[in-house]
């Protein structure tokens, strides 16, 4: 299993007059932006890298929980570094594994696969664009 995680983000705009208290809470109203009424998206592809194995530790394996978790905080770190930007975090992919069945039934991984972007009639997506 490759060692990334795809982040899906999409534009936002602000929804309304800025509030009262947001100097002090740093909470912005916004909403995701459309463009004849889908949203408009980038893929973000981040290649993970275990620090502790520079060290000397054991490699810990990249398992699908370990994926998820990880791509859970990698969401919220990302809006945390893009304030100033209108990209927000939308959804994150983890690779899939690209299957062949063999003649006596059994299924072999020969491959892994990150995901697109898409969701075909909801989402435009710039793959690959620099954000």
């Amino acid at each position: 299993m490759p060692t990334a995680v795809v982040l899906i983000v999409c534009k936002t705009i602000m929804a309304g007059a800025p509030d009262s208290n947001a100097a002090y809470t740093g909470w912005e109203d916004r909403v995701w932006a459309t463009e004849h009424s889908m949203m408009v998206c980038r893929r973000h592809e981040v290649p993970l890298h275990d620090p502790a194995v520079d060290q000397g530790a054991a490699p810990r394996p990249f398992t699908p929980m370990t994926c998820w978790r990880t791509a859970m905080q990698l969401g919220p770190a990302f809006d945390a570094s893009h304030k100033n930007s209108p990209w927000r975090f939308w959804r994150a992919a983890c690779p899939v594994p690209v299957m062949r069945k063999n003649p006596d039934g059994t299924e072999d991984v020969i491959a892994w696969k990150l995901p697109e972007c898409g969701h075909k009639d909801t989402v435009r997506c710039d793959v690959d664009a620099e954000i």
